[in-house]
């Protein structure tokens, strides 16, 4: 593996920072889709473990700013049955002290168990909503 800066068009819209300022993280105050969340997810997964080592202090921050904004933007009431939002943040705060730690690896599986909740939550929902809607059921 090489210690290469990902491709800015690799990474979805929320981790790209072109100005480099802090305020670049800033998202609009709205409702995050969970596609976004997950791909955002995935993309900061996958950009850690591309690296021969952790992340420099600059980018943990900022993608921890940007995944942290995201999910407090999450769909209200969609991850609050059965503690699955506090499942989601312990693991996502778990993978930002590991990679703060250097511990790539320990770090990658935490946001793997945020992605597999964030995805399984939402999938549920979404087949919740069609079986409502008079959907396939």
């Amino acid at each position: 593996m090489t210690d290469r800066p990902p491709n800015a068009a690799d990474l979805p819209a929320a981790l790209v920072d072109a100005s480099g300022s802090p305020d670049a993280t800033a998202l609009p105050a709205r409702v995050a889709r969970p596609t976004l969340l997950l791909e955002t997810l995935l993309a900061t997964r996958l950009e850690l473990l591309s690296r021969d080592h952790g992340w420099p202090p600059h980018t943990l921050a900022q993608r921890r700013a940007v995944l942290m904004r995201l999910w407090e933007q999450r769909a209200p009431g969609l991850f609050e049955q059965d503690g699955t939002a506090d499942s989601i943040e312990r693991c996502l705060q778990a993978a930002f002290a590991e990679a703060a730690a250097g511990r790539r690896l320990e770090a990658a599986l935490q946001f793997k168990r945020a992605y597999y909740l964030v995805c399984c939550t939402a999938s549920s929902g979404s087949r919740a909503r069609l079986r409502g809607n008079g959907g396939p059921g």
